[in-house]
């Protein structure tokens, strides 16, 4: 059962976000062939785009905990990997952060907005989603030769991807209805200034070509705005420059450094004392680890299992193997600690339901885990 609910939840995390890229790209296609999508389906896929994308961007940021070039990264003993640092300096994120930011400022103005925009409000909001598409190429180019190398690589490149999507979905359908909007209109000015102005943004082709030239302005006034709190006029460049790993980093890291590790043992040890409630010091293949309650249950379940159904802890421990010593590598700070132990929570509860119902003394096996001379994992 806990198995289940764990495939389950795991169907949910990585399976939404390639369900909402593909509803996306399909949306982009309709809207290039005059096809409309339902409005409030439409809604309802924009809704969970952004709310889940930016969501699951800063989990994933925040799990991977990245490293700056300049620092070493921690390889775990049991389980060697490809680890990275992070795709963006840190001293220069600011500058990413706010200008993505922009992108998504302009998208939702454009989007939320019920009634047209005036011509020269939705070109601005154009040039403001430019900005948010320049950001999120760099972002994909920058992750993209380990893109397909780490899956979670891959779902940090979901979101930028998606943005760009939605962006030519709304530019698109906007213009459209635009020129749908002004159909049988026939204003004209004597002024021949006014009548050319009108005339161009008439021709709502025109505006891409005009957002993109005012592009060169907002950014000027945002690169000003950023140096005031402390940026570099090319931090847009250095940010993805200074970094190593990755597809635009021009920098050399410092070799890693190999180091033990197990996932509830990592946690025990690197969270937060009053919640992950470490108990005290144990042994581990001739290593001194800190245990708590958590890890002790878990392990006293594998060992239940193995007597008991010797074919199911061999699936089990295969499972382990592959997902749990991978995901030890990225604990690697007491939060990322924290939400894997509340995470693990549900199936320590049902550990203990296990071994109370086929164990005449689960709590004596429990206490010996770890323990000098006794086998355990």
């Amino acid at each position: 059962m806990g198995q289940i609910i764990f495939m389950f939840v795991l169907l949910i995390l990585f399976g939404l976000p390639i369900f909402l890229t593909i509803v996306n790209i399909i949306g982009v296609i309709f809207s290039f062939i005059n096809k409309a999508i339902k409005q409030r389906f439409y809604n309802v896929t924009d809704f969970f785009t952004f709310i889940c994308g930016i969501f699951y961007l800063c989990i994933l940021i925040g799990i991977m905990e990245f490293k700056d070039y300049d620092k070493a990264l921690e390889i775990p003993g049991d389980a060697l990997a490809s680890q990275f640092h992070s795709p963006i300096s840190s001293w220069h994120s600011l500058t990413i952060i706010t200008l993505f930011i922009i992108g998504i400022i302009g998208y939702t103005v454009l989007r939320m907005e019920k009634t047209l925009l005036p011509p020269l409000l939705n070109v601005l909001m154009f040039s403001f989603m430019f900005v948010g598409i320049l950001v999120s190429l760099l972002w994909i180019i920058q992750l993209s030769n380990n893109l397909f190398k780490n899956r979670l690589v891959f779902y940090l490149g979901l979101f930028p991807f998606n943005f760009i999507l939605c962006s030519i979905t709304l530019m698109n359908y906007t213009l459209k209805n635009y020129i749908l909007d002004i159909s049988g209109k026939n204003n004209q000015y004597k002024n021949k200034i006014l009548y050319l102005i009108y005339d161009l943004l008439l021709k709502s082709k025109n505006w891409l070509g005009i957002a993109v030239a005012l592009m060169l302005p907002v950014l000027i006034i945002l690169m000003l705005i950023l140096i005031l709190l402390g940026q570099q006029p090319d931090a847009l460049i250095k940010a993805f420059t200074e970094t190593s790993d990755w597809t635009l980093s021009t920098k050399i890291s410092p070799p890693p450094v190999e180091v033990d590790s197990h996932y509830l043992c990592t946690v025990s040890l690197r969270g937060h004392k009053k919640l992950v409630k470490p108990l005290r010091y144990g042994i581990r293949r001739d290593t001194k680890i800190v245990v708590n309650r958590q890890l002790m249950v878990a392990n006293a379940f594998e060992q239940l299992i193995e007597e008991k159904v010797p074919r199911t802890h061999r699936f089990i421990r295969y499972i382990y193997d592959k997902y749990g010593y991978p995901l030890s590598r990225h604990i690697n700070t007491t939060w990322s600690a924290d939400i894997v132990y509340i995470l693990m929570k549900p199936l320590e509860w049902f550990f203990l339901v296990v071994l109370y119902a086929f164990d005449k003394n689960p709590e004596s096996r429990i206490a010996k885990q770890y323990l000098p001379g006794y086998l355990s994992r």
